[in-house]
């Protein structure tokens, strides 16, 4: 009996390290060890890891555009004088900004002057007697038309330079106000009309004496007249 207690005990020791190796893998039925368990939790709980991002560069302000330049066509603060079309007449126009003085002759019996504005190379102006005056300017001209004493007249006209021009007087002749008109053209050619105040003995226009330039004046027999240039660009005569 003595002789079999040695080999019981090492059975005894090995059915012992069975079981508790059974118990083992069932505890941990995937039968991987606890430390890789552990490991990989914590992999999957982590939080992901911050990406750097590079900083984004300022954007450049888009290039303004461009205004719009101002072209200017014909001057603003000039005078135009010329032959209206077909001849028999002259016209004269000053503008001086937003104002302008327009005269229309023919020696004798048709002359009217006209006053009003000029806007946008527009001109609209009106005159006595239902005399009426519409025209543009642009280019270095004025372009329209006009009727002064039911006589409607055409015209384009050029700039003009001193003493080219319009010429305006006024004086006391005879015992009565007269008002007298004179357009001188490029070539020196003039034409001028006085117009005698509606109180006059003699109301009708009569051609007017030749203007000296040099001097403004013209004489009238013993009347000398003074005339004043209404001249667009200084504003002389406005």
């Amino acid at each position: 009996m003595r002789r079999n207690t040695p080999l019981i005990t090492l059975l005894t020791g090995a059915a012992l390290g069975v079981v508790l190796l059974v118990a083992s893998m069932l505890a941990d039925p995937s039968g991987k060890p606890a430390s890789y368990s552990a490991a990989a939790a914590a992999a999957t709980s982590a939080p992901p890891a911050a990406t750097e991002t590079a900083p984004a560069a300022p954007s450049s302000p888009a290039p303004a555009a461009p205004s719009p330049t101002a072209v200017t066509t014909a001057p603003v603060k000039a005078t135009y004088a010329g032959r209206v079309g077909g001849g028999g007449g002259s016209v004269a126009v000053s503008i001086h900004g937003s104002q302008a003085i327009a005269y229309v002759c023919n020696g004798s019996t048709v002359e009217a002057w006209f006053k009003g504005t000029a806007v946008n190379g527009v001109l609209i102006m009106t005159g006595k007697n239902y005399s009426h005056f519409s025209a543009i300017y642009d280019f270095g001209k004025v372009t329209g038309d006009v009727l002064a004493h039911g006589t409607d007249y055409s015209f384009s006209v050029p700039v003009v330079r001193k003493p080219s021009g319009l010429y305006r007087a006024t004086a006391v002749v005879r015992g009565a106000t007269v008002k007298a008109g004179w357009i001188v053209l490029s070539d020196g050619t003039q034409v001028g009309s006085v117009e005698p105040s509606s109180t006059s003995p003699a109301p009708t226009a009569f051609e007017a004496p030749a203007l000296d330039v040099a001097t403004g004046t013209a004489r009238d027999g013993t009347i000398v007249l003074h005339a004043v240039s209404v001249d667009g660009a200084t504003g002389s005569g406005f």
